[in-house]
């Protein structure tokens, strides 16, 4: 394999999207196809025929073309990790008060550049503040004066 090719099979912030969008679509649909995930990304269908295959060779998924896709165990576990990366961050920045449309995108953006350990004092402080409400109460009022 050349060195292109292993760069271009590298998991990416644009790779975990797309198999967050699989897992998604499975789960609610019970499949996924080409033209879903095409949409749900707004990219055009050659694009998503491209990364599906880097996927499959990657070993996220398994995936003949006309046919349909399925997560490996491989695939399924990174979905779900960006999965609750997002879940943890976005309710982190609604605690915060963060309107939901920015939260949503900085929540986008920051699930695939956060770092585990930042990720684990993030769940944890969100914890705390779920079990502390007065003080989040404190907190929000804080922020939310200028």
């Amino acid at each position: 394999m050349t060195a292109t090719r292993k760069r271009a099979l590298k998991k990416t912030p644009r790779s975990e999207d797309y198999l967050e969008t699989v897992h998604h679509l499975i789960r609610d649909k019970g499949y996924a196809k080409t033209t879903d995930i095409s949409a749900k990304l707004d990219v055009k269908p050659p694009t998503v025929t491209s990364m599906l295959g880097k996927l499959a060779a990657k070993g996220y998924l398994l995936y003949e073309p006309y046919r349909g896709m399925k997560l490996t165990d491989k695939g399924e576990k990174a979905a779900v990790s960006v999965i609750r990366r997002h879940e943890v961050i976005s309710g982190f920045l609604s605690m915060l008060g963060v309107d939901d449309r920015i939260a949503y995108q900085d929540t986008e953006g920051i699930e695939h550049h956060v770092h585990p350990e930042t990720m684990e004092r993030i769940e944890r402080m969100a914890e705390y503040l779920r079990r502390n409400p007065r003080l989040l109460r404190s907190i929000r009022d804080y922020v939310d004066r200028r």
